[in-house]
């Protein structure tokens, strides 16, 4: 019995690990068109929406700090503005945003 509730348990920590890549850049893929040099002047509803739902993801700084990472990691593909960035909680009129503006040189871990 003992070692179902273990195996019960680590089936649980894994099913909670930090949210994958793949579904940052889904959440994230149509910000692309705001972030870019001479970008679009508002993000579209798509990516506001993408940044609400990661940020109501990012429940730990395990899942802060792989939120980071991935975004790090997708925006070496794209020529982007790092001004741009901080200036999507402000035009998607997110006020508790718990996830810092991120770039290619942001410290995850800090």
């Amino acid at each position: 019995m003992l070692r179902l509730v273990g195996l019960v348990a680590i089936v649980m920590i894994s099913s909670s690990e930090a949210i994958p890549c793949d579904e940052v850049y889904k959440e994230l893929a149509t910000c692309a068109s705001f972030i870019e040099q001479g970008g679009t002047d508002q993000p579209s509803e798509e990516c506001c929406n993408g940044v609400k739902n990661l940020n109501q993801n990012a429940k730990t700084k395990a899942d802060r700090v792989q939120i980071c990472e991935c975004i790090k990691k997708g925006l070496i593909n794209i020529a982007y503005d790092p001004n741009r960035i901080p200036l999507l909680p402000k035009a998607c009129v997110i006020s508790d945003l718990t996830l810092p503006p991120i770039d290619k040189n942001t410290d995850c871990n800090g």
